[in-house]
């Protein structure tokens, strides 16, 4: 009996153990021109509208919540496609990224723009939030491409950022099969 006890006990021991590392997955959304590497499978789903023009936008995003050493983490991409969207100029992409700040009632939110050398212009926020009552510092991302608005936001409780899970995070992007980092 006391074997069965220890090889149950043994048995839990691994099963736990295999449950806290979690196995990465990529998402590519449908028609999307990114990629991005979770590091758990992340609850996807899609939105559509329109513009005003009469456009089909379609909005594809997933999200993951994630315990890492005890400290909340927070993951989510969203991948809008727009027809005859065009490059997206710096000012404008500022603008964007400060409305954004200001829907999403980001506290201390510092909006910049700098560029990548296969999207161009890049917007970025970060500022603090709070996600499910716990105050966490949160960075969002935004690349476009010709037809895709690419948000990617990283979020962590304020000891726990920038996080090792979100830096892995950050560094999976990327554009038709080329990393961006």
């Amino acid at each position: 009996m006391r074997e069965f006890q220890a090889f149950l006990g043994f048995s839990l021991l691994l099963f736990a153990a295999s449950a806290a590392e979690a196995d990465p997955v990529t998402i590519k959304p449908e028609a999307c021109d990114f990629a991005v590497t979770f590091p758990d499978a992340p609850t996807q789903s899609q939105t559509k509208s329109k513009t005003d023009r009469g456009d089909d936008v379609i909005t594809n995003r997933a999200d993951l919540k994630l315990d890492v050493n005890g400290k909340t983490n927070f993951f989510r991409i969203e991948c809008t496609k727009i027809p005859h969207q065009g490059l997206v100029d710096e000012q404008i992409l500022k603008d964007n990224m400060t409305n954004l700040a200001a829907a999403y009632k980001l506290e201390g939110a510092v909006v910049s723009v700098d560029h990548n050398k296969l999207t161009g212009a890049v917007g970025h926020i970060q500022g603090r939030a709070k996600l499910a009552g716990k105050d966490i510092t949160l960075r969002i991302d935004r690349y476009t491409s010709t037809g895709d608005i690419f948000d990617i936001w990283t979020g962590a409780e304020p000891d726990a950022f920038p996080s090792d899970a979100g830096g892995q995070f950050l560094k999976s992007i990327s554009l038709g099969g080329q990393s961006l980092q």
